[in-house]
């Protein structure tokens, strides 16, 4: 037995299923697939899959993973041609490897953030670009206070790493890195919510690119 890191694309409308509903498309995927997949034992036995980091819903992402176990030496190129070819549209299987680091090393995770429909983009963007280098933009975040959950103040800018803002006719292009991870996890729709109340029009769609350690060394 061995374990090994499928590594995915999400993107178009699947984008708006929940995350236990992509652990049924994968699992349904896999058992298509025909792979020698690692079942656990017990009463229900169920096919080993975690997944780091699951994605919010409403983004697209070119960086997802899925750990498996597989029982014999079957190739990982075998893997993942078998697996592409279960897949639904909208997935699509990148790579297969063998892991090399633990998921609870993600720290941080890089998003592109597009706005389209933009009815003054010139104005959008200058006033967008003024608040990100405000000193701080607080904003409520749900989160926890031992069992219960609480809205928290967080400063935004104060987590974000980095960030560009470019503007292409009537689309604003925005590239960020925020916390992500077991220990602080900033969700990118807070900030582009703050930035949508700049404008009187406009849509955003979120795409997470990337995922890195605290070192900024990317996950792998």
């Amino acid at each position: 037995m061995r374990t090994l890191r499928v590594w995915f694309q999400k993107r178009g409308p699947i984008r708006y299923i929940s995350h236990l509903d992509l652990m049924r498309t994968m699992t349904r995927a896999i058992r298509r697939s025909g792979i020698p997949l690692w079942y656990t034992e017990g009463f229900n036995p169920h096919p080993y899959m975690t997944f780091a980091l699951p994605l919010s819903l409403g983004m697209e992402s070119l960086c997802e993973s899925m750990d498996i176990r597989i029982e014999d030496d079957t190739s990982e190129e075998t893997i993942l041609s078998a697996l592409q070819s279960a897949m639904p549209a909208g997935i699509e299987i990148t790579a297969v490897k063998v892991p090399v680091l633990d998921p609870k090393f993600i720290a941080f995770a890089a998003f592109d953030v597009v706005f389209e429909d933009v009815r003054e983009p010139d104005d959008f963007y200058e006033k967008a670009n003024e608040l990100l280098h405000r000193d701080s933009l607080i904003v409520q975040k749900l989160g926890k206070k031992g069992h219960k959950k609480v809205m928290k103040d967080v400063d935004l800018l104060e987590h974000l790493q980095s960030f560009s803002l470019k503007k292409d006719g009537e689309v604003l292009r925005m590239q960020l890195v925020l916390p992500a991870g077991s220990t602080t996890n900033v969700n990118p729709a807070l900030l582009c919510d703050e930035l949508l109340k700049l404008t009187d029009g406009a849509l955003y769609r979120i795409t997470r690119t990337a995922l890195y350690t605290k070192d900024m060394e990317l996950f792998a």
